[in-house]
């Protein structure tokens, strides 16, 4: 056997990394879960349709549980800047106009969230 080089080390284990990876590949075995959507209500019906579509086809092919709200613009960004500013928000929502982002913001940086 000759010297080690650099390049034939990293190439080893390279090699070792890669056939460790495509040997056992790790899969997630993650319970199913519920989260909460808030959505924004859309300027024509087919858009509240199709959405609803969207969540439903995701609850089948996961096996989680979406608890969705579908709501108007303006009750919407109410909702949401109460949801903030009591701490209790939801997992996703879908209207996040510049003041909504920089309130959160703020209440982040308020309680110390990030420290």
């Amino acid at each position: 056997m000759g010297p080690l080089s650099r390049r034939s080390v990293l190439r080893g284990s390279f090699a070792l990394a890669a056939a460790g990876t495509l040997a056992r590949p790790h899969i997630a075995n993650a319970a199913a879960t519920t989260a909460t959507v808030w959505w924004t209500q859309g300027f024509v019906p087919e858009e509240d349709i199709s959405i609803k579509k969207i969540f439903n086809d995701y609850q089948k092919v996961s096996g989680n549980t979406l608890d969705y709200a579908i709501m108007p613009y303006a009750p919407m960004r109410q909702k949401i800047v109460a949801a903030i500013t009591s701490g209790v928000t939801p997992d996703l929502f879908q209207n996040n106009p510049a003041e909504i982002v920089a309130l959160y913001a703020y209440t982040l940086g308020r309680t110390n969230w990030l420290t």
